[in-house]
């Protein structure tokens, strides 16, 4: 019974010691110094609550959400809450982000799809 509580300890020392050291070296900030956005790179703030336009310049909605890939921290697909005729909402759709292209200055972002294309996507469940 001892060997096997000591072996216990020593195995739960084992698994605490990479994350104190983790611990230790973080900056207690959480960022890292002299960490600069690259000027490239597309910030959430200018996707989030954006109207959509299609290819054909209809207004079909707006940028509801993002979704992120825990494993590789990247955003993987963009949640679109499609507007009918009354500015109602009519459904969710999921689409790649590379479908959409931001307008520098302006607060619309254009997917690279018609207003039909966009219609025919499939819903998806989207609980806010």
């Amino acid at each position: 019974m001892r060997a096997h509580l000591l072996t216990a300890v020593t195995g739960l020392a084992l698994l605490a010691a990479p994350l104190a050291a983790t611990a230790q070296t973080t900056p207690s900030t959480g960022t890292q110094a002299g960490m600069q956005i690259d000027a490239n790179h597309i910030r959430a703030k200018q996707l989030m609550d954006r109207d959509v336009y299609t290819t054909d310049n209809t207004e079909i909605g707006e940028v509801e959400d993002l979704v992120i890939d825990p494993a590789s921290g990247r955003v993987t697909t963009v949640v679109i809450e499609v507007e009918n005729r009354l500015g109602l909402t009519d459904k969710h759709v999921a689409v790649d982000l590379n479908q959409l292209r931001v307008t520098p200055g302006e607060r619309r972002i254009t997917i690279n799809m018609t207003r039909d294309n966009v219609r025919s996507l499939r819903g998806v469940t989207y609980n806010d």
